[in-house]
């Protein structure tokens, strides 16, 4: 049976039905009226070259959204339009973009990086998603950053998509073992890759003709012997016991149903009551039902197959997203906290008309700003996300992470690079906000508050606690590389500087800092790539005339031990304002976050870089959660000046090299006072800061530590090479080699998770692979993982002197660690090259 589709409208058969696709170009500047509960907020994750950007590609192109499916080596793809993205071949920045499947699904999409230099940008996106599709990679299997973004999403539902089957080497079966024994999950095969043996020439690898979906029984032919793919290539065929493939589809079944009745009772009472034990009578609709449950609670992840660039499998993959993947109303309320940084228990409910209800207000609206960009048209957009509520165009809104109202200007939704306008985002929604006063008030990580209502009706709420809740903000991780950024002449200093701030406002994993002694600019950021984008942005396209330094490793200062307390002087304390604090060294690495609980009600405030905290002690006097706060000067306002001018003095750096301080917290002693009468938040500002500059003056210079960034590193070598690599880790790198495996072996998985390497052996994996070549065997089984940690410093470079000992074989990834003291012998050395 041949599936037919004309133009933009078409239908293809899952479950041997008919599903139409919307016609994206009928749908310009109207709304999707699906429901919540067909909403799929998803992103796309996985190593670098896996084909995230080749997958959208082909979602986009056969849900109907574009006439033309564009090319990465071509650079014409439309969620890569940077133009550094497309001069690379790699994606830099995520990249929203939204389109239908189905007759009623809207699926809004982002597109990630997947170099380990744009963690963050990978990070705050998983922020605001439901669910996401990993790709992987079908020759290489499970890679080190697969397993990384895996960690960093292991709050979200997953389905699988592995990728690249039409490649020699490609081996579905030890992709699927993969994913159990090293990302600790139970895969459930949703279809295979279907191969034939060319007729004229038996030395040929064995061709990707299609996918056999285990669910519906039916094998998905794809045809592609001409260039120009349309979507009519798809030719379907039912399983029955005369077919080749039934004894595998049968066994798939049967291990799929084993793995689900685990943990849907009902489906093992219908199974064995009504279906008799025979797996072929249970509909793919009762299976669709018993898998979206399973995956929604994270027991299982659907593992999909096919080849992005060759155009097969895609359609499934999307029917995997509409069918397993969770809607708004399925997810989990967010963390919320309130203005005192106390996580609040604040009753959340999910109607299944409206969404997501925060304190039983059906009018609180509640929104995560997670990207901000500079648009030449529109100027400062601000990507949210939308938890509760309505937003509507030019409405009032508060920003309760800072304190500030404004008014919005026009919402658009995103596709890709372009902008379209609509009137409001519901609960569920990701959107972007624009306006003339946005970009000055509101940053990456802010809450916004609104009323759904109401466009100027922030008075209309239940209570002003409303207006203090906070959504957990995004977590930025320090920078491990810095460079100089000086201009070419003083004229155009200025230009710079509103250049460079534009930068960190739309990456805040990028951070600025000054060499006091020097007065130079230093710009810091994730890595050598990382700040090579940043720079070529700079330079040619906000037309920044620079001159750029050697790139170098980011150090940072930190204290031995407490300095002693400050307390303001008695002049100004007769005005009623009386502080007193210390800076104090924390724990390596450690999190005041995670201590909240204990420490009774003090408050803690993570400032936005570094690992450093305020920390304000309970003042029984001055109780922020009292109805009977008796100062004019609100509360928030006077976190906000003790955060802003703490900030601003571990900034400017310790002792030994003015570098920032890392790893520290401002305690302030809990006999603080203001007068009651006053409103003068600046006042609380220059005292903090004088007294934070007092306190680091006072402390000698070997009360202080330089710290430099400890680096995770897993290398991939030939067994013949890896005794030179080891060599030269421990005596040139300076590296401390914690274990060395084959690349096959899931000695780690069985100590750590045994479970899932006995179910990876116990699962059945289809005969019908014949993707496994002799060569890719052999290559797997002589290769050796080693894992170390290794100083930043020593690893410049280092890609050179890997290919070099390994003629090419070797392959490396690195990510942060920790910040790690220097010892004294090369505390010298590395003091005279700052």
């Amino acid at each position: 049976m041949i599936i037919s589709a004309i133009g933009r409208r078409g239908c293809w058969p899952l479950s041997l039905g008919k599903r139409l696709l919307i016609d994206a170009n009928k749908k310009q500047g109207k709304r999707w009226n699906s429901g919540l509960s067909k909403i799929r907020n998803i992103g796309i994750v996985a190593h670098i070259d896996a084909g995230k950007t080749t997958t959208t590609e082909r979602l986009l192109y056969y849900s109907g959204k574009i006439g033309r499916m564009g090319d990465v080596d071509t650079g014409d793809t439309i969620t890569d339009f940077l133009p550094q993205e497309r001069s690379r071949g790699i994606t830099i920045q995520s990249a929203a973009i939204s389109f239908p499947w189905g007759n009623d699904c809207q699926i809004n999409l982002i597109d990630t990086p997947g170099h380990a230099d744009f963690c963050f940008e990978v990070m705050r996106t998983l922020k605001i998603l439901d669910g996401c599709v990993t790709i992987l990679d079908g020759v290489a299997g499970v890679e080190s950053q697969t397993e990384k973004v895996w960690k960093l999403s292991h709050f979200l539902p997953k389905i699988c998509f592995v990728n690249k089957m039409d490649r020699i080497g490609a081996n579905f079966n030890n992709t699927v073992k993969n994913i159990a024994t090293k990302l600790h999950t139970r895969p459930i095969i949703i279809n295979f890759p279907i191969f034939i043996q060319p007729e004229k020439d038996n030395f040929q690898e064995p061709k990707l003709i299609g996918v056999l979906d285990v669910v519906n029984q039916v094998l998905l032919k794809w045809d592609n012997s001409t260039e120009n793919i349309s979507r009519e290539n798809i030719k379907v065929i039912h399983i029955d016991s005369q077919s080749p493939y039934f004894e595998d589809m049968l066994k798939c079944k049967e291990s799929l149903i084993d793995t689900l009745t685990e943990f849907d009772e009902d489906l093992l009472a219908e199974y064995i009551d009504v279906a008799d034990g025979d797996c072929l009578k249970l509909s793919p609709q009762r299976l669709n039902k018993s898998i979206r449950k399973s995956t929604l609670n994270h027991k299982v992840t659907p593992v999909l197959s096919g080849s992005s660039f060759k155009n097969v499998g895609i359609q499934p993959l999307l029917d995997a997203i509409k069918n397993y993947l969770p809607s708004p109303l399925d997810i989990n309320p967010p963390d919320l906290k309130d203005n005192s940084n106390l996580t609040r228990n604040v009753p959340a409910n999910v109607d299944p008309t409206v969404g997501l209800i925060i304190n039983n207000d059906k009018n609180l609206s509640m929104a995560l700003a997670f990207k901000i960009i500079t648009d030449p048209i529109r100027g400062t957009m601000i990507f949210i996300r939308v938890y509760s509520g309505v937003i509507r165009s030019g409405s009032t809104v508060y920003n309760s992470t800072n304190g500030e109202k404004l008014r919005i200007g026009k919402l658009v939704r995103m596709n890709a690079d372009k902008p379209q306008e609509i009137d409001y985002l519901s609960t569920g929604e990701i959107g972007v906000l624009t306006g003339s006063s946005i970009g000055e008030n509101i940053t990456t990580g802010d809450t916004l508050v609104s009323h759904s209502a109401k466009k100027d009706g922030l008075k209309y709420l239940k209570s002003k606690k409303e207006l203090s809740l906070q959504i957990d903000p995004i977590i930025i991780p320090p920078p491990v590389f810095s460079v100089v950024v000086e201009p070419q002449t003083l004229g155009n200093k200025s230009h710079i500087d509103g250049c460079l701030r534009r930068l960190i406002t739309e990456d805040p994993s990028l951070q600025l800092s000054k060499d006091n002694e020097t007065g130079q600019t230093i710009l810091s950021g994730m890595g050598e790539l990382h700040l090579e984008i940043a720079s070529d942005k700079l330079i040619n396209e906000m037309g920044a005339k620079i001159h750029l330094g050697k790139i170098s490793v980011s150090y940072k200062e930190s204290l031995e031990a407490p300095t002693s307390w400050e307390m303001n002087s008695t002049d100004i304390e007769s005005n009623g304002y009386h502080f007193n604090l210390r800076v104090e060294p924390l724990n390596q690495n450690d999190s005041y976050k995670d201590k909240q609980n204990q420490m009774d009600k003090d408050l803690i405030i993570p400032l936005r870089n570094e690992n450093n905290y305020i920390i304000l002690e309970n003042n029984k006097d001055f109780d922020p959660n009292s109805s009977d706060w008796k100062p004019v000067l609100p509360f928030e306002s006077i976190v906000n000046a003790i955060t802003s001018s703490s900030l601003v003095e571990l900034q400017r750096g310790g002792k030994l090299s003015n570098l920032p301080l890392f790893d520290c917290a401002v305690r302030v002693k809990g006999d603080w006072k203001i007068p009651l009468d006053e409103d003068k938040p600046t006042e609380v500002l220059n005292i903090i800061r004088t007294l934070v500059q007092n306190a680091l003056k006072k402390t000698p210079r070997e009360n202080f530590k330089m710290l430099e960034p400890i680096m995770d590193l897993n290398i991939t070598v030939n067994a013949s090479d890896m005794g030179k690599v080891s060599q030269d880790l421990t005596s040139a790198r300076n590296a401390n080699i914690l274990s060395i495996e084959d690349s096959s072996n899931t000695s780690e998985a069985i100590k750590d998770m045994i479970e899932f390497s006995d179910y990876a052996d116990s699962m059945h994996l289809p005969k019908s692979d014949l993707s496994v070549s002799s060569n890719s065997m052999s290559q797997n089984t002589n290769s050796k993982v080693i894992k170390a940690e290794v100083p930043l410093q020593n690893m410049i470079a280092y890609n050179k002197t890997l290919r070099s000992l390994t003629q090419g074989r070797g392959e490396f990834n690195m990510e942060y660690n920790c910040m790690k003291k220097i010892n004294q012998t090369r505390l010298a050395e590395i003091l005279k090259d700052i």
